[in-house]
């Protein structure tokens, strides 16, 4: 179905990626899944995604004014912002959820995502696709890169944009369990 149709189908200015070729793919089985279709299961995720989905006032996305955490305070403690510095590779935790950092055991704030993640971890390509395609994305599976593969994780990331409508930041959520659960699978959903 065009992306057109679904989105009147929806009722509005929904963003939506298309789905990612097989050389696209940034699926590492069993610990780590993408999907740009954001199709959030965890309950807060949900929410977050309502609240985001309506702060985007008639645009494709929200902005960074109108995506304050402080508006958010029922999600702070698994809010993360990135900023996405001027090569598009190039980004910059800026805060990171108290909640984040206890499930981590590590406060990644003010660190680059080169500086958090290993070098094969497939995140920064994750967030470049989403800020040239401008639309969110869903991530799940295991915290393997934190040697926690015991802990499940979801998270929610949205593109923000300036008052120009250049992409300038991604707010994201995360939420963890701990074994598998119905929220954040270990395997992907059947298509």
């Amino acid at each position: 179905m065009p992306q057109g149709m679904l989105r009147g189908m929806l009722g509005g200015n929904i963003a939506l990626c298309p789905a990612p070729t097989m050389s696209a793919s940034f699926d590492v089985p069993p610990w780590f899944y993408t999907d740009f279709a954001a199709e959030v299961r965890h309950p807060a995720l949900k929410d977050l995604q309502r609240r985001l989905d309506g702060l985007r006032a008639g645009a494709d996305l929200p902005t960074v004014t109108a995506a304050d955490p402080l508006d958010l305070r029922d999600f702070l403690g698994n809010l993360f912002i990135i900023a996405i510095g001027p090569d598009e590779r190039d980004f910059t935790y800026t805060l990171i959820g108290t909640k984040i950092v206890d499930v981590l055991d590590r406060d990644s704030t003010g660190r680059t995502v080169a500086e958090t993640f290993p070098p094969d971890h497939p995140i920064t390509d994750v967030y470049v696709r989403a800020c040239r395609e401008r639309c969110p994305v869903r991530t799940y599976g295991q915290l393997d890169w934190v040697k926690k593969e015991h802990r499940q994780f979801e998270s929610l990331m949205t593109p923000l944009i300036d008052g120009s409508g250049a992409v300038v930041k991604i707010l994201g959520a995360a939420y963890y369990t701990s074994g598998p659960s119905e929220n954040t699978p270990i395997v992907p959903p059947s298509s």
